[in-house]
C-alpha cells in the first residue's frame, strides 16, 4: 500500500484518528499508521505532503485539531461527534433539492467548492432521492467585486491583507487587516476585519484596487467576539431608515415590488445616494433629510456636468 493515492491517505488518516485514544496520535505515529507516508523520499517531502493532507481534510469538513497535552509535543485529534448525525432527522426529496439548488447557486471558486463538499456529505448519508422539479427556479448567484475572491481565500488561510479603501471626501488610503468574515447586508457585501485590536468593517465597493494577500498568518480570533461584530453590524443598519416614494409603472415601480411607499434600512447613505441616483425622476427620497440632501447635489453635479 505503499502507493496509497491522496484520496485512500486521507482516508486512511481519517480512520487513524477515529480509532485513536482521546489524546490523539502524534504527527510521527500517523507517519507510521499511513502507508502512503512510508513512500515519500525524505523527511522534508513527506512534511509537505502532511501540511496538505491536514488543508485538505478541513476543506472537507473534517474538524482535525491539533491539541498539546500538558505541554507534550502536539497532537492530532478529530473531535468527537463529528460524523454523527442528528437523531430523528430526515430531509425530503424536495428540501434536499432546494438544498442543491443553494449550492449550485454560488459561481465563485471559493463557496462553490463548499457547497459541493456539503451537498456531496448530504448524499452520502443517503440523500439521494432528489427532486428535479425545483431545478428551474435555480438562481445564479453573481459577486460583482474582484475583492471578494482573494478576501475569501485569504479568511481560509487567515493571511492578512492589505489594500486601498476610499471614504467619501477623502483620498483612497492602504488598509492592512485580518479578514474574519464577508457578509452580504442589505444588499452590500461588507468584510469584518481585524484591525489592531479592534474589529472593523469595510465595504467591498470602496475598495480600490487589487487586494494583496501577504502570506502571514494571523492568530485566530474567537467566534464569540466576530459574531458580538457581526450582530453590532446588522443593528447599526436596523437603525439606518429611510423613506421613498415611487412613482407607479416605472421601472423603481416594479423594482421596489409595486409599492407607492417605500421603508429602506441601508448600510451607507452615500452609496444608497448613489443608487438611488440610477431612479431619477421615479423616486423621491421623504426622509431623512441627510439622504435627501445627498441625492439632491448629485443630480445637481449630473446637471451641471450634461446639461
Amino acid at each position: 500500500m505503499a502507493g496509497q493515492s491522496p484520496a485512500e491517505r486521507l482516508f486512511t488518516i481519517t480512520c487513524c484518528l477515529m480509532a485513536a485514544p482521546s489524546n490523539g496520535l502524534t504527527k510521527q505515529a500517523l507517519y507510521q499508521a499511513v502507508p502512503g507516508y512510508q513512500s515519500a523520499e525524505n523527511n522534508e517531502a513527506r512534511e509537505r505532503m502532511f501540511e496538505r493532507d491536514k488543508k485538505d481534510l478541513r476543506a472537507a469538513g473534517v474538524q482535525l485539531e491539533a491539541v498539546q497535552i500538558d505541554g507534550e509535543i502536539e497532537r492530532y485529534i478529530i473531535a468527537k461527534g463529528t460524523f454523527d448525525w442528528p437523531k430523528d432527522f430526515k430531509l425530503t426529496p424536495e428540501q434536499l433539492g432546494l438544498v442543491e439548488i443553494a449550492a449550485k447557486a454560488w459561481n465563485t471558486k471559493q463557496f462553490a467548492q463548499s457547497a459541493r463538499t456539503a451537498l456531496a456529505r448530504l448524499k452520502s448519508l443517503g440523500y439521494v432521492d432528489v427532486s428535479r422539479e425545483l431545478n428551474y427556479i435555480a438562481p445564479r448567484l453573481v459577486v460583482k467585486h474582484k475583492a471578494f475572491l482573494p478576501l475569501a481565500e485569504a479568511i481560509d488561510e487567515s493571511k492578512t491583507v492589505a489594500f486601498d479603501y476610499r471614504v467619501p471626501g477623502d483620498e483612497a488610503k492602504t488598509r492592512e487587516v485580518n479578514p474574519l468574515r464577508l457578509r452580504l447586508i442589505e444588499g452590500e457585501w461588507v468584510l469584518l476585519a481585524q484591525r489592531g485590536s479592534e474589529i472593523r468593517n469595510y465595504l467591498l465597493r470602496r475598495i480600490i484596487g487589487r487586494v494583496k494577500n501577504s502570506g502571514v498568518s494571523f492568530p485566530a480570533v474567537a467566534q464569540e467576539v466576530i459574531s458580538k461584530a457581526e450582530e453590532d453590524l446588522v443593528q447599526f443598519t436596523k437603525s439606518n431608515k429611510a423613506v421613498i416614494e415611487v412613482l407607479e409603472g416605472t421601472e423603481a415601480w416594479w423594482h421596489f415590488g409595486e409599492m407607492a411607499r417605500v421603508e429602506l434600512t441601508f448600510m451607507d447613505e452615500e452609496l444608497l445616494a448613489e443608487d438611488l441616483l440610477e431612479f431619477g425622476s421615479e423616486i423621491t427620497v421623504l426622509e431623512p433629510e441627510s439622504l435627501v440632501n445627498k441625492l439632491r447635489q448629485k443630480l445637481e453635479r449630473v446637471v451641471s456636468q450634461h446639461a
